[in-house]
């Protein structure tokens, strides 16, 4: 009862769906104590506060529900990766590979892989990997591969099969992308395979088209978190034309709009031009007049090598709602080419849970620049209660979007009063010193 009344503290500032710009109709709800909705696009684009302050849940009767805004935690702390004992194969044929003969030394944790021949192929690059996962009790989420640092530059893909007999191979990755490529100002290593966490005795590693042209060193198997995940949305945005004749645009910079203000936590390029490996510091800032901060800088690539386009796979940066994204590249190392590439954002959106207090439909209404927060905090939820999924209708007109406007500011009446209050006295002052001077002066 006390949390209940908790949250119903929360909503102590009462608002209508009419002081909201827009509203979505909550669908899908059965009978539930409470739901949780996941918030759209659509709402990151029109929220005024990106806090989502001014988003607010209604019933059917115009009253405004408790609710609380969250974000799903993508995990907890994984155990630390183990180093898996690796086999490399010289073998070509896939025949070959299918047909090997391994014995298993019980208690020993050793492997010994022959091929039919007898013997392994020699001479040639290593095109395939038997891996022994049996150090892995748990679900594994990515593999780590580890070569030389002085191995020659290569993009290509990789093949990763799981097994727990040798004999039938599950693939959780077809192509991931694999990278070691120097410039004259950096490194760009892509050197980790993510893939639904899967728990499996043996691994097999295959290179898709071309091998590397080096040797693994090591594998590396990352235990899942406790947690799978939270899914990702995205969004792909071109670059922001330069904003009239006069304005200057410098070489190897592109700005970008979001029009939006999502929590962006992953960021990547589609690069215009095919062979291009570019070293890229992004930037951001919240508003235009703001100034430019550096987010992260990273290397992107896009190249094809035997009929395959290879891309390197988004880069993680600190959660940001900035709406505005700088894309800086050094000219002198080749560019981008001619054409101008597109910002790929990616974030976890947040979720608003709400307690079905009175009669449907529900909506979720948000964008207005006088709201102030009036959410809850997930914590005063009781723990065992059912929390229904749910889902929000298109979006549709509410109160209009002048609620978008700035709120005008108050007038300052302290300020002219007091003004007012020293001008009045001054020449009251001035009047009793006529005054005076009259009645002192000779008849």
């Amino acid at each position: 009862m006390k949390v209940f009344l908790a949250l119903v503290a929360a909503t102590a500032t009462l608002s209508t769906p009419k002081d909201f710009a827009y509203r979505m109709q909550v669908t899908g709800t059965a009978e539930a104590s409470a739901y949780r909705v996941t918030v759209p696009l659509a709402v990151y684009q029109k929220v005024v506060h990106p806090d989502l302050a001014d988003v607010r849940v209604f019933n059917g009767n115009a009253e405004q529900v408790p609710f609380a805004i969250g974000r799903p935690v993508a995990g907890t702390v994984a155990n630390a990766a183990v180093a898996l004992s690796i086999f490399p194969l010289k073998d070509d044929s896939v025949a070959t590979l299918d047909a090997l003969r391994v014995t298993i030394e019980s208690g020993k944790g050793a492997v010994n892989v022959q091929t039919t021949s007898g013997r392994a192929a020699q001479g040639g690059r290593i095109n395939s990997y038997l891996v022994d996962g049996r150090a892995v009790d748990v679900l594994v989420a990515a593999l780590h591969l580890e070569w030389p640092q002085d191995a020659a530059d290569f993009a290509g893909r990789i093949r990763v099969e799981a097994s727990d007999s040798l004999s039938d191979w599950q693939v959780v990755a077809r192509a991931a992308p694999i990278a070691n490529l120097h410039s004259s100002a950096d490194r760009l290593v892509e050197q980790r395979v993510e893939f639904a966490p899967v728990k499996a005795k043996f691994w097999r590693l295959s290179w898709v088209g071309q091998a590397a042209p080096f040797a693994l060193t090591a594998i590396l198997g990352e235990p899942a978190k406790r947690s799978v995940d939270a899914l990702h949305a995205s969004m792909t945005v071109p670059a922001a034309p330069a904003k009239g004749s006069s304005a200057k645009v410098t070489p190897g910079e592109f700005e970008f709009d979001l029009g939006a203000t999502p929590p962006v936590d992953r960021v990547n390029l589609e690069l215009p031009e095919i062979n291009t490996v570019v070293d890229v510091e992004l930037l951001s800032r919240g508003r235009p007049q703001d100034t430019w901060h550096t987010v992260r800088r990273s290397g992107f690539y896009r190249l094809k090598g035997d009929g395959v386009e290879l891309r390197n796979g988004p880069v993680s940066v600190s959660p940001t709602t900035d709406r505005y994204w700088l894309v800086h590249t050094d000219p002198r190392q080749g560019g981008l080419g001619t054409a101008a590439p597109r910002l790929v954002v990616e974030w976890i959106p947040h979720e608003v849970v709400f307690v079905a207090r009175g009669a449907g439909p529900f909506y979720l209404a948000y964008g207005s620049s006088a709201a102030r927060s009036a959410a809850a905090s997930l914590s005063l939820l009781p723990k065992n209660l059912a929390i229904a999924p749910a889902s929000l209708s298109s979006s549709e007109l509410s109160g209009g979007e002048s609620l978008l406007q700035p709120v005008a500011a108050p007038f300052p009446w302290r300020t002219p009063l007091l003004w007012a209050v020293l001008i009045a006295g001054a020449g009251l002052l001035a009047w009793m010193a006529l005054r005076l001077s009259k009645d002192l002066s000779p008849k």
